[in-house]
């Protein structure tokens, strides 16, 4: 009884995933969700504007939906529905594409298209064969003792073209959640000569599990004899314990992949090199122009802002000092290339010149095979749908007064009703001219 019971849920379950039905409202219900996920700012690419979205919103994770488990869990559904529609459909697909069964009575023959020949029954025969074999039919002959029939098919692989089309977002969805589980987006800006590990750069999503660091060697804003801007170029190095495994110059269109994770150059910004000399202790700052960033000296409350005055052989930087959360900075001042200053009897400052500031995104997205395959899949079932669909003739003759017959033919007219017409009238005309 249990086996029973348990054979009868089962069943229930593929019925409930082969629906149609269920596919439609699937597909209607992401629709409508990436509908509203393009509405709603989204936390990795704008995260200011998405924190100012109601907090019902951001409970229900509209503003990281292509992240959260229930659209990743409607994503998963809808492929499951796809595999057990393409399941339901292989057998058929398969036997009529390269096992058909011939007519064995004249009910079987296609009837919305149909063509009849009357002429001796053997040769008959022999003209169908030689015409289909002409023309580049695949053929299916049933020989009984009263009547001869046959089933024949051109560009059979157009069969296929649906079941493709439909593997093709099955392969496109799985591509997607594989990016989306084992993947991880991020984003550093870091200075020329700073090394950061991998695993502290800003994250948008995913997690980093990769150990080595990225060393920037320069960062350059290079410009055309002309004025006009070149490009950003990066030189940056892998490392690895402390060993340098890959290097490469990248610029904007021109990335740098290493062990699947992709590095994009995103941005640039000016700025400016220091050493900081507390109480002995040499510490290397970097910060960019205009007060984009500052330096706290540890274990005070001292913050340095500067921005570039002039570039060039001897370039000259501004700095301001502020103290706490005061509004007014309490030491102002400016420095050249080598120039040391005291700032408030607590550190000196040397500036050792300008420094280049990335801004790299990283990705990493082990889906991105899927997704190339699942178009190509769907590029490759829409030609075949489209482009590549079967001409199927199926007849049969019936003897008649003897050696006489009568030969029935018809065709499965599909989308194409009219041109399936032309190619049949075209096979009944060529199989008369040789009966002649």
């Amino acid at each position: 009884m249990e086996e029973k019971n348990s054979q009868d849920l089962t069943e229930r379950i593929w019925r409930a995933f082969s629906s149609m039905k269920l596919g439609l409202a699937l597909l209607g219900i992401i629709a409508l969700v990436s509908g509203i996920g393009t509405v709603v700012p989204q936390m990795e690419q704008s995260p200011e504007k998405a924190e100012q979205v109601s907090k019902i919103w951001q409970t229900m994770g509209f503003t990281h939906l292509y992240s959260t488990v229930w659209f990743r869990l409607l994503l998963g559904l809808l492929c499951i529905n796809l595999i057990v529609c393409s399941l339901q459909r292989l057998k058929g697909i398969y036997l009529r594409t390269f096992k058909p069964k011939a007519p064995t009575t004249l009910a079987q023959v296609p009837q919305k298209i149909r063509f009849a020949v009357k002429g001796e029954s053997a040769q008959l025969q022999n003209s169908v064969q030689e015409v289909l074999k002409q023309k580049g039919f695949h053929s299916t002959i049933s020989n009984q003792s009263e009547q001869w029939g046959f089933i024949a098919i051109k560009r059979r692989l157009g069969n296929w073209g649906s079941f493709i089309t439909h593997l093709s977002f099955v392969v496109l969805v799985i591509g997607a959640l594989v990016g989306s589980l084992l993947g991880f987006k991020g984003y550093f800006m870091e200075a020329a000569g700073n090394t950061i590990p991998i695993q502290k750069i800003e994250l948008s999503k995913g997690k980093v599990t990769e150990t080595f660091s990225v060393r920037i060697n320069s960062a350059e804003d290079r410009f055309l004899p002309s004025g006009e801007r070149d490009n950003w170029y990066t030189d940056m190095s892998i490392m690895q314990n402390g060993q340098e495994v890959a290097r490469k110059t990248l610029s904007v269109n021109d990335p740098f992949k290493y062990q699947g994770i992709t590095f994009y150059q995103a941005s640039f910004a000016n700025g400016s090199s220091f050493t900081v000399d507390l109480k002995g202790q040499k510490i290397p700052v970097a910060l960019r122009d205009q007060g984009q960033s500052y330096f706290q000296a540890p274990g005070t409350d001292l913050y340095l802002v500067t921005a570039i005055k002039s570039s060039g052989q001897n370039p000259e930087v501004l700095y301001q000092i502020y103290k706490g959360t005061e509004e007014k900075p309490v030491q102002t001042g400016q420095l050249t290339k080598g120039q040391t200053v005291d700032v408030q009897g607590t550190y000196k400052l040397t500036l050792n010149g300008l420094a280049g500031f990335t801004g790299l995104q990283v990705k990493k997205d082990p889906g991105v095979a899927l997704i190339w395959l699942g178009c190509g899949l769907l590029l490759g079932g829409l030609i075949l749908a489209f482009y590549w669909q079967p001409v199927v003739f199926s007849g049969i003759i019936q003897a008649e007064n003897g050696t006489q017959g009568t030969l029935t033919v018809g065709a499965l007219s599909g989308k194409m009703s009219a041109s399936t017409h032309d190619a049949l009238e075209n096979f009944v005309n060529s199989v008369s001219d040789l009966i002649k």
